[in-house]
């Protein structure tokens, strides 16, 4: 419902809007940068000022590229924000500790230290994703595809740390966050072909689960998280047994890391792997859904994701087998399978296909909307 409600606001400016003002406005994004720190050094492109975060007061003004540092000690004020007087957002570049990154600063004194957030807009903000996301070497389709997953990740998750004063962290846990650093051209082309399109499913944007590639076939979004959602079910890719590899573990330390008491393994039971057959102990993309060790004092069974977890395996797309003193995992794929694989979209985009109909490929039952 809050969804609905956001789109229906963004819809009422986009519609009421001048043409001109259309192109320039965009929501604007709080990412999390630093945090615990009792200083931080600042320079901004153009002229700016510091304002209370809570009343809007002015309290002080700095020249472009002046370098100046906030410190926990002599913030008088619990949160300030730092923005230019007359550039607009998101032509303006804060550099932070050294690092770039587009738009302004704000900064929180929290738990006796600050946290210091980037405020960008949105499309300056996938100008520090995307880049990080997919190789820019890939097909300009996969990167527009690309593109739309993370800004449709980025609207639908706004106020995710809320909690902590911000919207997205930088880091694998919302989406890898580079700052202007990062921006690439090929990538930049990607994000301002696609401006403001997002993913609709019954009318909210759309959960958009990507990973590096599926191995051969997407994944039920159910048999990864237990949740089901119809535009995010498993899908047959153009290639199939990609992105191959291989882990071995002597038996010692394989009993140590399962755990459980096994003991001597002497036996597993699961079901060989085939891409698009499903078995009791396997999904229909061939993912382990779960797997039986029998040991001399015990037997374990665990969840593909469980073994995934405990031995670090790229997939849950494999095979296992003894080998004299050694257990041999086999696979397929690198991610949770969920949603779009990005390999496979670059390999659907050099087979000829177009950004929308890769993410109509990947995310069944949505609707592309230009949202501003």
């Amino acid at each position: 419902m809050l969804i609905k409600f956001f789109i229906m606001i963004l819809a009422a400016i986009i519609f009421t809007a001048p043409a001109s003002a259309n192109e320039i406005w965009q929501p604007e994004i709080r990412i999390g940068i630093l945090s615990g720190v009792n200083q931080v050094e600042l320079k901004l492109s153009a002229p700016c000022v510091m304002l209370d975060s809570a009343t809007r007061k002015i309290l002080k003004k700095f020249a472009a590229n002046e370098i100046f540092s906030v410190e926990f000690d002599e913030l008088k004020s619990n949160s300030v924000e730092i923005r230019a007087e007359n550039t607009l957002l998101k032509d303006l570049i804060a550099t932070i500790d050294g690092k770039k990154f587009f738009g302004g600063v704000r900064i929180d004194k929290k738990n006796n230290s600050l946290t210091v957030i980037n405020l960008a807009p949105v499309e300056e903000y996938l100008r520090g994703v995307v880049s990080k996301e997919m190789s820019p070497s890939f097909h300009v389709e996969a990167l527009k595809a690309q593109a739309i997953a993370a800004r449709c990740f980025t609207l639908k998750n706004r106020e995710r740390h809320q909690a902590e004063g911000f919207d997205l962290c930088a880091n694998v846990h919302c989406q890898i966050f580079g700052g202007a650093d990062s921006a690439h051209p090929l990538t930049d082309e990607a994000i301002k072909a696609t401006r403001g399109e997002i993913l609709l499913l019954e009318g909210q944007i759309a959960d958009t689960n990507f990973h590096t590639d599926s191995g051969g076939m997407t994944e039920n979004v159910s048999e990864v998280w237990g949740t089901y959602s119809a535009h995010l079910q498993a899908v047959e890719e153009l290639e199939k047994n990609t992105d191959p590899w291989k882990k071995e573990f002597s038996l010692d330390d394989f009993s140590r890391i399962i755990g459980g008491n096994l003991g001597k393994l002497q036996e597993i039971n699961l079901s060989p792997l085939e891409i698009g057959k499903a078995a009791p102990d396997r999904s229909i993309s061939g993912r382990v859904r779960s797997a039986q060790f029998v040991g001399s004092k015990n037997n374990v069974q665990l969840k593909g994701t469980e073994l995934r977890s405990k031995f670090s395996l790229p997939s849950t797309l494999f095979n296992i087998k003894i080998s004299g003193n050694k257990i041999i995992f086999e696979g397929y794929g690198h991610g949770h399978g969920v949603g779009m694989s990005q390999n496979g979209a670059n390999a659907y985009a050099k087979h000829g296909w177009d950004y929308k109909k890769i993410l109509a490929h990947y995310y069944r039952n949505t609707i592309l909307k230009k949202l501003y």
